[in-house]
């Protein structure tokens, strides 16, 4: 049970991490020349390996969470 709940916390930390960077980096325009600003911006500022270890977090979060579930008890 306690595996269940670190997992859903990282995985709903890591989520709301990335959520919040991809919206940031999206305030000013959607899209420039036919591609995506969010990412452009990242890439543009060096936010782009946070964005990976946010992701990164949220995988291993949830990762976590299903070990736990499927795991036997004793």
């Amino acid at each position: 049970m306690k595996k269940v709940v670190l997992g859903s916390m990282m995985f709903l930390a890591g989520l709301i991490s990335t959520a919040v960077l991809l919206a940031g980096t999206m305030g000013n325009d959607w899209n420039v020349n036919g591609e995506l600003s969010s990412f452009r911006n990242m890439a543009q500022h060096g936010l782009m390996p946070a964005f990976y270890i946010f992701v990164g977090i949220s995988v291993l979060g949830i990762g976590i969470a299903v070990w736990g579930v499927f795991e036997k008890k004793e």
